[in-house]
Parts: C-alpha cells; sequence; structure tokens
C-alpha cells in the first residue's frame, strides 16, 4: 500500500512525522474499531478475521477481543517503509490468512486517509462552524427587528417615509450591514488563523511566534488607501442610482477603479515579496517543511488587516451618514430608525448567509494530501517462510557456524595432536603408536591360545596377539629407538610415565616389554603404581606377593617374580598397597634391589603413576638409566607436558624421549594426506603380513 502526496510532501509534511503518526496507537486504535465491526475478511461472512477473536480457556469458543489486544496485534503484523527517492510509503501487512493481510492493509490506509481529510478540513471548520452560528443569531435579529418596524407602523399609523429619508436610509443600512459583515469575516478570519497558528504551535513554536511577531507597515498603509477608495466606489454607488449612464459618472468610477488597481498591483506585489522573504530556506533548514503552513498565516494577516482598514473607512462614511440621519424630522426618526435597523439586519443576514454557504463548499472542497496509489490485493502465494531458501540458508548458516565453532576449538584446543607440536618444544617422538580400535578387533578375530592355563590374554598386548600389525611395528620401532638412544653405554633400566591418566602408558610398556622379550632380551616388567596398580590385571597376574612384599621383608624375591607366558619376559606386581609409596620407593632397598635385578636381567622396565599426580615418576628417574614420557595425541595439554618435562628435569632425571600414542592421521591432517598416511600404514602392514605368510609356507614346505 503506497501514499502520495500531489503537492510535494516535503512541502507539507515530513515524511518521518507520517511514519510516526502511522506507528502511532491511536491510529492503531482506529484501525482495530473498524475489523471489529466487519468481523469478516470477504463479504459473503465465511473468511473470518483471526486477528480480532481470541479463544474461551475452557471451551476453546471462539470470542471477540478487546480493542486494546486488536490493537496490539495489529501493530505487530503491520510495517510500514519510505521509498527511496520518492515521497511513497508502503504498508506491509502479515497474516496467516491471505485475505486477512489484504484487508489489514486496506483498512490501515483508508483509516489514515480518513484520518488526514479531518486534518486538513479542521482549518476551514472553525470559520464554518463560527459563521453557522452566526447565520442563526442574524436571522433571529432579522425577525426580531420585522416585528417592531410592525408594531411601530400599527401603533403610529406610518405606512412610509419620504423619497430622500428613505435614500438615506436605505444608504445607512447598507453601510451598516456591510460594516457588520466586515466585522463578521474578520472574526472567522481571525478563527481560522487561529487554527492554522495552533497547527504550527504543535510542530515548531519558535517559528510560530516569528511568525504571529511579523508585520509590514507599507502593506498595512497600502490596505487602509485600497480600503477607501473601495468605500468611496461604494458611496459614489449607492447616492447615484439613477445615473448609472452618464459620462460624468462613469468617469468618476473609472477614475476610482484605476486608482483602485495600481494600489492593488502595487499591493500584491509588495506581499508576494514578503512572502518570498519570510519563506525563503533550503530542505535543510528547520522550517523549510513548515512554508506553505507558514505562508498561510502570512496570508491570513495580511487579509486581516484588509479587514481592519476596510472596517476603519467604512466606520468613517458610516459616522457621516449617521449625522445626516439624526438631522431627520423628530416625528419620522423613530420610524426611521426601525426601518434602518430592519433593513440593516437583512443586509447583514444575507451576507453572512452568503459567507457561510462559501465556508462550507471550501471545507467539503479539502481533499488532503494523501492518495492510495496501489490498494492491497489477496496473495497468490505465501511470503513466509520461504521453505526453499529458508533450508538454503539454513544450511549456508550451519555449515559456516559448524566451520567456525572448529575453527574456534582449534584455536582453543591446547593439546598435542601432531608430531609437529611435539617438536615445536624441542622433542621428536620415538614412535607414533596409532589409535587400537582396528588391531584390536583384528586380535580378537586371530584370537591366540595362552600357555597360562588357556587363558586369554587382554588385547591390548597386540605386539603379542598379533606381532605383524602396525601398531606392533610401532612398538617395535620405540624399541629401536631406545636400543640407540645412547651409544655411551646400553641401558639397562628405564621408567615409563606419562603427564596424567588413562594417556596409555601402563599399554605402552607392557607391548615395549613384549617387543624386547621377542628380541631374546631377558626382562624384568615391575609394576611401582602403588595407589593404582593395574598392570597385573592387563597381564592376567595377581597383585600379590608383589615389590612392596619383598621390601618390608614379607616375602623372598624369587617368591614375587612371576614368570609370564612368554619366554624371557618376567613380572612383578605392585604387591599390597603401602601408606607411604614415595619414601619406599626412594629407599636403600629399592636402589639395592634395582642393582641387583639389572645383574641378572637385561633390562628392568618400571611403570610408574603419572608424573603430576605424584612424585613416584620423578624420583625413579634419579637412579634408572633414563624415562620415557607417554603422551597422548588430542588429549595431554601442551601446558601439562612441559610441566612434567620440568619435574624430571627439575631432580636430575634423564628423559630418553616422547612416545605419541593414540595418534589419528586423517584426524590429525584430514584430506587427502591423512588418507595417504592411513593407507601407507596398511600397505605396509599388508605386505608385512604377505611376506611373513609366504615365508612360513616355505619353511613347512621344506
Amino acid at each position: 500500500m503506497m501514499f502520495f502526496d500531489p503537492v510535494g510532501m516535503s512541502l507539507v509534511k515530513n515524511i518521518n512525522n507520517e511514519l510516526e503518526i502511522l506507528k502511532s496507537r491511536p491510529l492503531a486504535e482506529a484501525v482495530a474499531k473498524k475489523l471489529l465491526d466487519l468481523k469478516f475478511a470477504d463479504e459473503e461472512h465465511t473468511i473470518p478475521l483471526e486477528i480480532i477473536y481470541d479463544y474461551n480457556e475452557d471451551a476453546r469458543v471462539p470470542v471477540l477481543a478487546s480493542v486494546e489486544r486488536v490493537t496490539d496485534r495489529i501493530l505487530k503484523s503491520v510495517q510500514f517503509s519510505p521509498i527511496k527517492d520518492s515521497d511513497l510509503i508502503k504498508i506491509t501487512a502479515k497474516s496467516t490468512l491471505p485475505e486477512e493481510a489484504a484487508l489489514i492493509a486496506n483498512t490501515y490506509a483508508h483509516a489514515y486517509y480518513e484520518k488526514n481529510l479531518r486534518t486538513s478540513r479542521t482549518r476551514t471548520r472553525a470559520a464554518r462552524e463560527f459563521l453557522e452560528e452566526q447565520v442563526k443569531l442574524k436571522q433571529k435579529a432579522l425577525a426580531e427587528a420585522e416585528q417592531r418596524l410592525q408594531q411601530f407602523m400599527e401603533q403610529k399609523g406610518i405606512v412610509m417615509l419620504d423619497e430622500e429619508a428613505t435614500k438615506m436610509i436605505d444608504q445607512l443600512s447598507q453601510l451598516e450591514a456591510l460594516l457588520d459583515a466586515t466585522r463578521i469575516e474578520k472574526q472567522s478570519l481571525a478563527k481560522s488563523l487561529q487554527s492554522y497558528q495552533k497547527q504550527l504551535a504543535k510542530i515548531e513554536p519558535t517559528v510560530a511566534k516569528s511568525i504571529g511577531e511579523a508585520n509590514d507597515p507599507y502593506i498595512k498603509l497600502l490596505q487602509e488607501e485600497l480600503a477607501k477608495l473601495e468605500v468611496q466606489r461604494d458611496v459614489v454607488i449607492a447616492r447615484n442610482p439613477n445615473l448609472t449612464d452618464k459620462e460624468l459618472y462613469d468617469e468618476t468610477l473609472q477614475e476610482i477603479d484605476t486608482q483602485i488597481n495600481s494600489l492593488r498591483k502595487k499591493l500584491e506585489a509588495r506581499t508576494r515579496e514578503y512572502l518570498q522573504s519570510l519563506g525563503a530556506g533550503t530542505s535543510q533548514d528547520p522550517g523549510y517543511s513548515l512554508v506553505q503552513i507558514k505562508q498561510n498565516i502570512l496570508e491570513k494577516q495580511i487579509e486581516l488587516q484588509a479587514l481592519e482598514a476596510k472596517e476603519k473607512a467604512i466606520q468613517e462614511v458610516t459616522r457621516q451618514y449617521r449625522n445626516q440621519f439624526e438631522k431627520l424630522p423628530q416625528k419620522s426618526i423613530a420610524y426611521a430608525r426601525l426601518q434602518r435597523a430592519r433593513l440593516s439586519a437583512e443586509k447583514l443576514y444575507l451576507l453572512v448567509q452568503e459567507k457561510y454557504n462559501e465556508a462550507a463548499i471550501a471545507e467539503q472542497s479539502q481533499f488532503g494530501y494523501i492518495e492510495i496509489v496501489n490498494p492491497a490485493i489477496v496473495p497468490n502465494e505465501p511470503v513466509s517462510p520461504k521453505t526453499k531458501s529458508n533450508l538454503i540458508l539454513g544450511a549456508l548458516i550451519g555449515l559456516g557456524l559448524g566451520v567456525g565453532l572448529v575453527f574456534l576449538l582449534e584455536y582453543l584446543n591446547n593439546t598435542i595432536k601432531t608430531p609437529e607440536d611435539l617438536r615445536k618444544t624441542g622433542f621428536t617422538p620415538l614412535t607414533i603408536i596409532p589409535i587400537m580400535e582396528n588391531e584390536i578387533k583384528r586380535a580378537k578375530n586371530k584370537r591366540k591360545p595362552l600357555l597360562n592355563n588357556d587363558k586369554n590374554l587382554d588385547y591390548h598386548l597386540v605386539s603379542y596377539l598379533d606381532p605383524r600389525s602396525v601398531v606392533s611395528e610401532s612398538y617395535r620401532r620405540l624399541r629401536t629407538n631406545i636400543q640407540f638412544a645412547r651409544l655411551d653405554k646400553p641401558i639397562k633400566s628405564l621408567v615409563v610415565s606419562s603427564p596424567g591418566p588413562s594417556e596409555g602408558k601402563t599399554t605402552t610398556v607392557a607391548n615395549l616389554a613384549i617387543t624386547l622379550a621377542q628380541m631374546d632380551k631377558k626382562v624384568l616388567l615391575i609394576d611401582t603404581d602403588m595407589r593404582r596398580p593395574s598392570l597385573h590385571r592387563l597381564l592376567k597376574f595377581k597383585k600379590e606377593p608383589g615389590l612392596t612384599n619383598f621390601l618390608f621383608g614379607k616375602a623372598k624375591l624369587e617368591d614375587t617374580i612371576q614368570k609370564t607366558w612368554m619366554d624371557n619376559l618376567d613380572f612383578i606386581p605392585s604387591g599390597k598397597i603401602p601408606p607411604n609409596p614415595s619414601e619406599i620407593l626412594s629407599s636403600a632397598q629399592m636402589v639395592e634391589f634395582l642393582k641387583e635385578a639389572q645383574e641378572v636381567y637385561d633390562l628392568v622396565i618400571f611403570d610408574s603413576p603419572p608424573i603430576l599426580a605424584v612424585t613416584d615418576a620423578a624420583i625413579l628417574s634419579t637412579f634408572v638409566d633414563g624415562l620415557i614420557l607417554v603422551v597422548s595425541a588430542g588429549s595431554t595439554r601442551l601446558d601439562a607436558f612441559r610441566e612434567s618435562i620440568e619435574v624430571i628435569e627439575s631432580v636430575k632425571g634423564k628423559i630418553l624421549g616422547v612416545v605419541l600414542n593414540n595418534f589419528d592421521h586423517q584426524k590429525a591432517y584430514g584430506g587427502y594426506y591423512g588418507y595417504y598416511r592411513s593407507r601407507y600404514y596398511s600397505y605396509y602392514y599388508h605386505y608385512h603380513y604377505h611376506y611373513s605368510s609366504e615365508e612360513q609356507e616355505q619353511d613347512t614346505t621344506t
């Protein structure tokens, strides 16, 4: 729905003011009342207006809502927007019913049009109402004057005056009627001027004040002289009704008309210059949008000044005629006064009636400055929701949010994820152990019976259950790197730990011991996690008797050493959990035990608690040949890793290297590179598997 100002809205109303009027609650209430009266969106009364109904909570029966409720709903469903580079405003109404949406928009437009029409007619309505009241008063005064004259004539028996007296009375009554009509016109003009000033005062008080004080003395003098000439012309005509065709009479009137026309031209030119000087401005001036109202006020003021000058001139001539009237014979003066009063009342009534008719026509001829350009029509399809667009937009937004969230989490993720993250800290990983899920499934499918009472091992011992797997090869790489970690002397003892729990140190230490035993190395695996031991469960042994039982003298060393299901691999469990593990591990008995064990075994490996949880691993690192730190990809934080290194270095412990556990190539690198790396390891495993199978078949044939 659009509105158009045919005379230029920028000169009459600021378009922002119009938008505020459209958004106002009083206008919405007027629309609500119209809709409540209508109740249906069509003439057949088959499409109800949902916006005007509430529902009874008990019976769910539709009932008419209050004006306030409907107003609130309208204000939420209607929007207004100006069209760029034009004086047009678009009204948009939304509803679940297309007929209702069109009806609300059209009703809003018509309600606004009616409001604008009432506002436009306000200025002329004041003058019309005043003149309407004056018509009634003058009609009553005329009736009273005629009644008094009739009574006087009946009482005194006077029928008429002489010709001279009748002529004088007629001229005087005409002047008095003209004088009263001028005063009434002044009052009517003052009412109209007051209406303009009130309207202006609401918009801009400072401009209204400046206009109210505006005056031009030259215009006032021209108006006075023009009024005198016009009255003089009327008097000449009134005095000589029978000389209309005489040459001298016509010359006199022509001379007066010439002077009147000359003064009128000067007055119009001066008035035009005066109005232009006061109305000048640009669209950036605060009063520019009020120019039209300002000019109307100034024009009314000038007209009012002209009427004042005319009134003054008529008063002067009327005074002269009244002096002559008082010289009539005494016996006729009372009758003459009554006759004059009747004629004056009659002429005044006719003049006022004429002015009233003009004002009534002027009021009805006001049509405002609003025009409905394009009425709303019932839409053929809904404007919302736009399913296809919403789905595409939702998908794009979801994708964008997802990508953004991934980058945010990646930015906030302070964990060790790739070997490159370790290298940035100065450590090259001894080995990278992939995630075990797939290898565990493969080991389950090729389950190998144990030598120890036919019990099955834990599937995390993949180096023993599936030695040809990728994970087993990673543990063998760790074995190789440990052997060459120190060239000055062979490594006889080491401790395996991690910064925190659940990072895979126990699984790593068990598989490392298995790979070393597979090289015919005599290995002793010791569980020194005396707080939460788990290695005995992984290897399927009892917790006691163990290391603590030996150190406390409760058991002999040979009783604590458990022969495993594998040659060259022995195991000592933790034993009974002591109250002071740190003191036990740092005792002289522990140091003496390690010396004796190193004389019997090629390598002694300790499984210790997490470094940051307790000090056990740090204590062990002081009297073994080195420490291996296990970190979990995507789980171990960089700050925890650095702190663990600082703890070991602070006690002068020796760090052999770092193991990156639970590494997923595709998750870490993504895309083609991760896929290539995972395919590379898979290919290597199958190559190793087939090579070993062919070698085994050849041995069998032989």
